[in-house]
């Protein structure tokens, strides 16, 4: 008996460990190249980055409050406020606000960091961005598009609140399991606009993430 309660004592205390160890060490903070990008008021950029914003990209599919993601799927263009949750074991995730407004909003942040949270997944902040988003491959004319669309918006004031992780996706982070992820290459430039099997790739594998 006194055996298995030395035992149990010993799991107590590793167990107890493990968790003072995780809580500490979670909120790991990434560094990650700035791609250089910078928003453009050209119309067909902004066009370009809005098609991909509310069609393969699909930004417009979580960037925008609950009740209007019905709307977004019937071809409604909603402004992408945030708003969308979704209660998941590694955290309670919630997408932000992508519209301009200087307080809710991505108005303070600058092109390179919007860039890098796309391509990186690594927030202004430092923090590791939950993998929603994997557009490590896009190319530098479609990032410059994105958030050229982004920045052309109305800006709309919503709070939305942060999302926040659970032990689970904290120890997923302090272990590494979940981490900012690089490219696998050199991003290209640009793309070539047409109905060829290798554009479909692109934004079937780059864009759309059907992987």
């Amino acid at each position: 008996m006194k055996i298995i309660l030395r035992i149990l004592a010993v799991l107590v205390v590793l167990i107890a460990g493990l968790v003072v160890y995780v809580q500490v060490a979670w909120n790991k903070k990434f560094e990650a190249p700035y791609p250089d990008i910078k928003a453009s008021t050209d119309s067909a950029v902004i066009a370009r980055g809005k098609y991909l914003a509310y069609g393969p990209a699909h930004c417009g599919t979580c960037h925008v409050p609950m009740d209007k993601i019905m709307d977004v799927e019937g071809g409604e263009l909603i402004p992408l406020s945030g708003g969308w949750e979704l209660d998941i074991p590694p955290g309670e995730m919630h997408a932000p606000n992508l519209t301009p407004d200087m307080e809710t909003g991505i108005g303070k942040m600058t092109d390179g960091e919007l860039a890098r949270i796309m391509r990186y997944m690594v927030g202004s902040d430092g923090r590791c961005i939950f993998p929603f988003m994997p557009f490590a491959e896009m190319s530098d004319a479609d990032l410059t598009a994105i958030v050229s669309y982004l920045r052309s918006q109305p800006a709309v004031k919503h709070e939305v609140k942060r999302t926040e992780m659970k032990f689970l996706g904290k120890a997923l982070l302090t272990f590494g399991a979940i981490k900012p992820t690089g490219t696998k290459g050199t991003p290209p430039k640009s793309v070539v606009i047409d109905s060829t099997a290798e554009y479909g790739k692109y934004l079937a594998n780059s864009v759309a993430n059907c992987l």
